[in-house]
C-alpha cells in the first residue's frame, strides 16, 4: 500500500467481505462512526493506533516493510501478468493484476 487511497480500499474490502457496517466497526474499535467512514473513504488519514485497531478488527495486520521488499512483491506480478496469487500475496492483499487490494 503506497497511498491513503490504497489503505482505505483494503480496509473497505475487508469490511465488505465480513459484511459488517461502519457503525459496527466503530463500536468494535471505539472510534466514532464518522471517523470510520472518513478513514474507509480515504478522506481522513488515521492515527497509527486507529489504523492498527481497524486492521486488527478486520483480521488484518498492519506491517511495515522496506520499500524494496514491497516493490519486489508488486513488480513480478505486473511483469508476468499472472493469475495465481500465493498465500503470502493474498495475506498482503496483492491481487493477480499487481494492485494491492
Amino acid at each position: 500500500m503506497k497511498t491513503l487511497a490504497n489503505f482505505a480500499a483494503t480496509l473497505s474490502e475487508a469490511k465488505r467481505s465480513q459484511k459488517i457496517t461502519a457503525k459496527e466497526l466503530a463500536q468494535r474499535t471505539g472510534l466514532s462512526s464518522l471517523a470510520v467512514r472518513q478513514i474507509l473513504s480515504g478522506t481522513r488519514a488515521p492515527r497509527i493506533t486507529n489504523a492498527m485497531a481497524l486492521a486488527q478488527e478486520l483480521g488484518l495486520e498492519l506491517v511495515f516493510v522496506p520499500t524494496v521488499v514491497a516493490d519486489g512483491i508488486e513488480r513480478p506480478l505486473k511483469k508476468r501478468g499472472r493469475t495465481v496469487v500465493t498465500d503470502i500475496e493474498r495475506m498482503l492483499g496483492v491481487r493477480p493484476d499487481g494492485i494491492g487490494g
